[in-house]
């Protein structure tokens, strides 16, 4: 049921009226101020949307944090960016860091029993919160949101049991992301670790005894060039993907087509180098298609496990050896395949190959399951918080139900 346009019992109000205080943290000029000690600093890197992150906390000294006390943060203080590129990422202070002070930051200290923290917090950075910042600094023409915008910030308000059900309803769905976050930082860290150890042949399975060869790639790999494929799809060499085909990226690329009969043609299997950097650049391609002359195209000559060498060419063992054999001769510049191709490299046997890459891409797979399952929660969270802040589902203080 609505009333005027808005569900039963709710309010369009600004927030200025809903808080005691809406201020600003400190801004510039406090470096001097740094110190081993003293009262906490929150910086924008703290606040993560409906989430406080708590892995670099500054301090300042106690003799200037004592002149600043109206600036400091109280029990359920709610912080949002108010610059640069996170403007308008919000979170409740945890208890803890009641005292603490804050840097280019804004502060609201919401009224007791009128709203809700947490609540707040989800409606700012939900995506009609996140609208409402982008209308108050239209026409500003600048890329900073003041306390004064902050207080005609306008939200919908329902009654206060119902805004604490629903921030709890929401907390639930941010608990098992912020959880399966953390198991995906472990298990990285994890195959972090099996790729240094397996890679460079420090650990071994049991069973492999023979020597590694010494070898260099230029005898592993040769380069291929092979043009005048114009019809064929155009490949984008990507390190958080791979190698992908250009129209599939959610972010298009301009090009004139008129050029690919130059662009180098891709057999599954193949490696593309862009060696910049120094970062490894070398993507395994399991598609066939085309990558512009910059790139090279190197394909082996001999067996291989071709996992085997994806995972290598990701690892620090690669990437150091790389910058080692390069560093302070082209330093930022293309590295030319002759660089690539002296390098020499343990070279396990095919089968050894074949086992440590078995292990590598089930750790791979799994951490797949776990980037899937964050998304999966967020969408469902972001359905959730359309839902619940609009009040097109109402909730049951009274019970644990959801109201359609």
């Amino acid at each position: 049921m609505t009333v005027n346009g808005l569900p039963k019992n709710w309010k369009r109000l600004s927030l200025g009226g809903l808080c005691d205080r809406i201020g600003v943290g400190l801004a510039m000029g406090i470096t001097q101020h740094y110190s081993d000690s003293g009262t906490m600093l929150l910086r924008n890197q703290n606040i993560r949307p409906d989430r406080f992150d708590d892995r670099e906390i500054l301090y300042l000294s106690e003799s200037f944090s004592s002149t600043q006390a109206n600036k400091k943060l109280r029990p359920n203080d709610v912080i949002t960016v108010r610059t640069g590129a996170k403007i308008g990422d919000t979170c409740v202070v945890p208890a803890k860091y009641a005292g603490s002070l804050t840097f280019t930051t804004l502060i609201a200290s919401p009224k007791s029993e009128a709203l809700c923290s947490e609540y707040l917090s989800f409606y700012v950075n939900s995506h009609f919160g996140r609208a409402e910042v982008n209308r108050l600094m239209a026409g500003g023409g600048k890329g900073n949101l003041n306390s004064g915008e902050l207080k005609k910030f306008q939200l919908l308000i329902p009654p206060y049991p119902e805004q604490v059900k629903i921030a709890t309803i929401l907390s639930t769905w941010d608990l098992a992301i912020e959880l399966t976050e953390k198991l995906i930082a472990a298990k990285q860290k994890r195959k972090q670790a099996f790729m240094q150890q397996l890679l460079s042949g420090k650990v071994r399975f049991a069973g492999f005894t023979e020597k590694w060869k010494s070898i260099k790639a230029g005898e592993i790999f040769k380069p291929v060039s092979d043009k005048s494929h114009p019809d064929e799809r155009v490949l984008s060499v990507t390190q958080d993907m791979g190698v992908v085909y250009r129209d599939e990226m959610e972010r298009k690329i301009g090009m004139n087509m008129d050029t690919t009969g130059s662009y180098k043609l891709v057999e599954p299997g193949d490696f593309v180098i862009s060696l910049r950097s120094f970062q490894g650049g070398l993507e395994m391609s399991r598609v066939r298609g085309i990558v512009s002359p910059a790139y090279h195209v190197i394909r082996p000559v001999i067996e291989i496990d071709f996992d085997f060498f994806r995972h290598f060419f990701k690892s620090y063992e690669f990437v150091g050896r790389l910058a080692v054999a390069v560093i302070g001769i082209r330093d930022g510049k293309q590295i030319n395949y002759e660089d690539f191709g002296f390098l020499k490299f343990r070279f396990p046997p095919i089968e050894e190959q074949r086992a440590i890459s078995g292990v590598l891409s089930a750790a791979e797979r799994e951490l797949g399951v776990l980037h899937e399952k964050v998304s999966v929660l967020k969408r469902q969270k972001n359905g959730l918080m359309q839902q619940l802040l609009t009040g097109k589902v109402r909730v049951n203080v009274d019970t644990e139900t959801v109201k359609g």
